[in-house]
């Protein structure tokens, strides 16, 4: 009787524990985020992560002034960038991840569909392991 309970409550804590692991894992992408921004209703954005941390920038394409987003443009010695998505809906996604301690402007650009020059899109200004001390 007393190992039922044991073996109970120890498959209880496993699932437990299994659950909470998962909870933040983004099965579309394999990663877990550990920051998301959203580039929506503006152009320059911020952001802070540590080293090893996954951002996520989730933006609106621009399909309603006719643009296409062709890129993105950042320091691969302080970002890797891990994975770029189309979601339904007009939106994207960028997943990047924090490789040295630094600072980068992440500039997401567009171009017309029909051809023209490449602009900047939106500019996100990245610092990895920006912080310091206890708190």
């Amino acid at each position: 009787m007393f190992s039922k309970v044991v073996l109970n409550t120890c498959f209880t804590i496993f699932l437990l524990l299994a659950a909470a692991c998962g909870a933040s894992y983004d099965a579309a992408t394999g990663l877990s985020p550990a920051k998301s921004l959203d580039l929506y209703g503006g152009f320059d954005f911020v952001a802070t992560i540590e080293k090893g941390e996954v951002l996520a920038l989730d933006l609106p394409k621009p399909l309603r002034s006719g643009h296409t987003l062709v890129g993105a443009s950042f320091d691969p010695t302080v970002l890797r960038l891990e994975r770029y998505l189309e979601r339904d809906g007009g939106s994207a996604r960028y997943l990047f991840t924090g490789m040295e301690n630094g600072m980068t402007d992440v500039l997401i650009k567009m171009q017309p569909r029909e051809g023209g020059d490449v602009v900047v899109y939106k500019r996100v200004s990245i610092t990895v392991g920006g912080r310091s001390g206890l708190f």
